[in-house]
């Protein structure tokens, strides 16, 4: 019998379901059991995974249907088919979502970038977990860059991923971290890609997603380091490499997405050349609605063409907005890179500011629209912010437009942020203020209320590695 390497993980977290995830040594079929006592003495099988092969990299998912919304449930996730004995250590634990809809106040937390240093890697996590039980942390969102598959020096394979197995084998090492995986068997978590878990600010050349590149300045840094002719290179076999390994990692337990990516007969990632709509996703919790970009895989930048969502994820995003305008007075937007805090520095142009098209067309359409309750949620930046924007549409005078980012978790933060700054000043945008910036390790924390007879408050608190409150904002 083999063991898990990986996991638990609860992901996909609904009112009435769970995607309970891990990754094994070997084959084996992972096992849910599920109970409402903490000793599981009740413990019953939630669900079974598929087999897990080598060809998933010997990770699966466990969907739990038919639980009651915001209920705490205590679970194991086995290889084995008979039921963990109960023992006086309370067994992990999550609970699910109020109802669609309920005005459930609520708390969660988030951020990017965890590159851990060395083998004690990952001690911000511990900040979260101490902070999880008091603050009623019901999940977390790491929206960015869960690896650096291009971190020679610290992704224990002293090479930049060139292959699925050097992919594989970078999440095995930063996800084993034990503050992360201690976190995350009691903290849900929501998911999604930035650059890092590919290359550092890769992009396609072409709408066919046939050839990828990374920046020149990398090629050239790599070739004066004498690292290898593949290390230099991003051909498109190590781009689907890159999102199988992501696939078996986050993909998988995430919630449903909006235009599902195509996998191939053996359940593998096919990365075809048609839009398919790209691993965006959405999910509710009570009154507040999430859209969950994806940022990347359909990013084009050429001479000819900037794109970074794709038609697909563009129609599934105005859908979305237009559906839960009124039926959702809170809504988060869940933005690998930044929006609405541009730097003059930022010579590679990879944020929103380097697919201007792109952003106004959202913030014309938010305008427009008159769509209140918007909440941007960022990483990428490796420092912290809170700013705060006002939309003037045709009918609608002064309509607020937040950002909250938060990052990173581990790694080096941007000295330079906070000096760089500008203000946008085209498009819809009247007045914009910057509440604060960092620029130390972080993590960020949102606290969203219902006030009777009031509009939805909202506030955003950044913590540091070490738990202490380093600011906030919101309203």
């Amino acid at each position: 019998m083999g063991s898990l390497i990986l996991g638990p993980i609860a992901g996909g977290l609904s009112a009435d379901g769970v995607n309970l995830w891990g990754r094994s040594d070997g084959p084996g079929t992972l096992h849910a059991w599920i109970g409402e006592q903490p000793d599981l003495s009740d413990a019953r099988l939630g669900a079974a995974s598929l087999p897990l092969d080598e060809e998933n990299g010997f990770a699966g998912v466990a969907p739990v249907r038919e639980l009651a919304p915001n209920t705490r449930y205590y679970y194991a996730l086995t290889l084995d088919a008979s039921p963990p004995a109960p023992r006086s250590k309370p067994f992990a634990s999550f609970t699910t979502n109020p109802p669609d809809g309920e005005r459930a106040p609520f708390t969660f937390a988030f951020g990017s970038c965890f590159r851990p240093e060395n083998e004690r890697g990952g001690q911000i996590f511990n900040a979260i977990e101490a902070r999880r039980p008091g603050d009623d942390l019901r999940f977390i969102l790491l929206i960015g860059d869960q690896i650096y598959a291009d971190a020679y020096d610290h992704n224990d394979i002293g090479k930049v991923c060139c292959s699925l197995e050097e992919y594989r084998q970078v999440y095995a090492y930063t996800w084993s971290r034990p503050p992360f995986r201690r976190l995350l068997e009691n903290l849900p978590a929501y998911m999604t890609l930035d650059d890092h878990e590919v290359d550092d600010d890769w992009t396609w050349t072409s709408p066919d997603r046939e050839f990828a590149q990374i920046p020149f300045w990398d090629r050239v840094m790599r070739w004066i380091q004498g690292r290898s002719e593949e290390e230099r290179r991003i051909p498109r076999q190590r781009v689907r490499d890159a999102l199988q390994a992501y696939w078996e990692h986050q993909g998988m337990h995430a919630p449903h997405f909006q235009l599902p990516p195509k996998l191939n007969t053996r359940a593998q990632y096919a990365l075809t050349a048609e839009d398919p709509g790209s691993l965006a996703y959405t999910f509710t919790f009570g009154a507040a609605a999430f859209f969950v970009l994806d940022t990347r895989t359909m990013r084009v930048k050429s001479r000819e063409e900037k794109s970074m969502l794709g038609d697909g994820q563009w129609l599934a995003l105005q859908s979305w907005l237009l559906t839960v305008k009124d039926r959702y007075p809170v809504k988060f937007i869940v933005s690998s890179c930044a929006m609405l805090f541009d730097m003059w520095i930022d010579l590679a142009n990879d944020r929103w500011r380097g697919f201007d098209r792109e952003r106004q067309r959202l913030l014309h359409f938010l305008a427009a629209n008159g769509i209140e309750g918007v909440y941007i949620l960022s990483g990428d930046l490796h420092s912290a912010h809170a700013v705060r924007v006002e939309l003037y549409g045709p009918e609608q005078q002064g309509l607020p437009l937040w950002e909250f980012c938060s990052t990173p978790f581990e790694q080096d933060p941007n000295l330079l942020s906070r000096y760089t700054y500008y203000r946008l000043r085209t498009g819809p945008i009247k007045g914009q203020e910057c509440l604060f910036v960092i620029d130390e390790k972080n993590f960020g924390v949102v606290e969203v209320d219902y006030p009777i007879g009031g509009k939805p408050g909202v506030i955003f608190k950044v913590y540091g590695e070490s738990g202490e409150l380093l600011s906030q904002a919101g309203a």
